[in-house]
C-alpha cells in the first residue's frame, strides 16, 4: 500500500503525522510525507519517501500581508487565517503539490484538519483521505468555514470536495469538548510525545538541578525572551530547576537570565525534554498538552494565539492544568502559581489518569492495520 501524508508546514502540524507514518513503514508500506524544500532538513532520518514541493509558512505568510495588508504574526483575523489555510497555500502550491504526487501515486492520503492541499490531492488522484486530528475539537467552527472556503476554490479548478472517510482521533475521551459525537468514520489513535526515528543517535538533555523540575516550552513559534525571562526569574527564586526550550528564532542570549538551575535546549524530541520533569509551563498547543499528559506531568498554560486557549480549557477542565489568561502576564503570579500546581498532589494524579486513558488507546501500528484491511 502506498500512503501520503501530508499538513501545514509547521512542526505543530506536521510532527503529530509521524508515529502513524513509521507505523506504516513497520508494516512494509510505502510511506510518503509531502513537504516544502525549506522542511527538508527536519525529516532527513525518516524511513519515509520524501516529496518536496509547496509553499513553505514564511512564503504564504508574505503572500496574505501582500494581499490584505494583515501580518498572521499578530493578527487574529479570522479571514486573513482563512486566507492564509486555504486559498493562499492553495494557490502557491497546488500545482507543484499535484504534479509530484501523481508521479507518486498514492492509495491513500492522511491530513491534519487544517490542510487543505491533502484533500485537494486525494480527489484528483481518486483516492480516499483520513484525517488526524490534532487535539480537542475546539476549532470546529473555524474548520466548518475553511472548509467552505476550500469547497470554492476547489470548484474553480474543476475538482469536486470529498469528505474525510476517517477521522483518526488522538483526543483522549476526558479531553474531549462538551456534546462531542464520534463523526463517521471515526478511530482514536493514542498520541505520542514526539521521538526520533528508532536508531537515530541523539543527545540527552541537560540535568536539572533544584526542585521543582519545571519544563518551559512554547513551541518553535511563540518563544517570546521578553516576555519569559521575568517569569523564568521568578521561577529560579523559588528554587525550581528550569528546562527552556528554544524556538526557531531564539538563542539563550536573547534571554536575562544567568542562573546555574536554568538549562536551555535547542530542538529535542518532546518525550527527552519531558525526562525527569515535574510540571510542564507551555502555551497550550494540543500536541504539547497531549506529550505532556501522555507522560504524566500537570500544566501551567498561558496561551499565545491559534486555538492553544480552546486546547488548554479542555486540559484545565479535566483538573490537569491551571490556565492563565490575564495580560499583560504577572510573572509573580504565575510563578506562584507553577509552585503550587507542582506541589498540590490532584493535578498529577489527575493527569496520571489521564495518561492511563491515553494508554489504553489504540496504537499506531494497531490504527495502520485496521486502515490497511479497510482498503485492501
Amino acid at each position: 500500500m502506498r500512503v501520503l501524508f501530508t499538513g501545514v508546514p509547521v512542526y505543530g502540524h506536521l510532527l503529530p503525522l509521524l508515529p502513524l507514518a513509521r507505523a506504516f513503514r513497520r508494516r512494509g508500506d510505502s510511506v510518503a510525507i509531502l513537504v516544502p524544500a525549506s522542511l527538508a532538513h527536519s525529516f532527513a532520518d525518516e524511513d519515509l519517501d520524501m516529496l518536496f514541493a509547496g509553499a513553505d509558512s514564511p512564503t504564504v505568510r508574505a503572500e496574505v500581508a501582500s494581499r490584505s495588508g494583515t501580518d498572521l504574526r499578530t493578527s487574529s483575523n479570522q479571514d486573513a487565517a482563512i486566507e492564509a489555510f486555504v486559498t493562499a497555500r492553495i494557490d502557491l502550491s497546488i500545482e507543484e503539490c499535484t504534479s509530484v504526487t501523481r508521479q507518486w501515486r498514492p492509495d491513500i492520503v492522511i491530513h491534519d484538519p487544517m490542510d487543505f492541499v491533502g484533500p485537494y490531492l486525494a480527489s484528483v488522484c481518486d483516492v480516499p483521505h483520513a484525517v488526524l486530528t490534532f487535539g480537542a475539537d475546539v476549532s470546529a467552527d473555524f474548520i466548518r468555514a475553511s472548509s467552505d472556503r476550500a469547497v470554492q476554490d476547489y470548484a474553480r479548478r474543476g475538482v469536486s470536495w470529498h469528505a474525510a472517510r476517517w477521522t483518526l482521533d488522538i483526543c483522549p475521551p476526558d479531553l474531549q469538548v462538551e456534546g462531542w459525537q464520534p463523526p463517521p468514520g471515526w478511530m482514536p489513535l493514542r498520541p505520542e510525545a514526539h521521538q526520533a526515528p528508532s536508531g537515530t543517535p541523539t543527545r540527552e538533555p541537560k540535568p536539572l538541578t533544584g526542585d521543582p523540575k519545571v519544563l518551559i516550552t512554547f513551541g518553535t513559534v511563540f518563544t517570546n525572551p521578553t516576555a519569559l525571562s521575568p517569569l523564568i526569574n521568578e521561577l529560579t527564586a523559588h528554587g525550581a530547576g528550569l528546562r527552556i526550550t528554544l524556538g526557531t528564532t531564539t538563542s539563550a542570549g536573547d534571554f536575562t537570565v544567568d542562573h546555574p538551575q536554568v538549562v536551555f535546549e535547542d530542538f529535542l524530541p518532546y518525550n527527552l525534554l519531558l525526562d525527569k520533569i515535574d510540571i510542564v509551563v507551555a502555551h497550550g498547543g494540543a500536541g504539547t498538552n497531549l506529550g505532556a499528559l501522555a507522560a504524566g506531568c500537570p500544566l501551567v498554560l498561558l496561551p499565545q494565539g491559534a486555538d492553544q486557549k480552546g486546547q488548554g480549557e479542555r486540559v484545565a477542565a479535566a483538573g490537569a492544568a491551571v490556565q492563565v489568561t490575564s495580560e499583560p502576564v504577572d510573572a509573580i503570579a504565575v510563578a506562584r502559581t507553577v509552585i503550587d500546581v507542582a506541589k498540590a498532589s490532584s493535578y498529577r494524579l489527575k493527569a496520571e489518569e489521564i495518561a492511563r486513558r491515553i494508554a489504553a488507546m489504540p496504537t499506531p501500528d494497531e490504527v495502520a492495520t485496521r486502515l490497511a484491511a479497510a482498503l485492501a
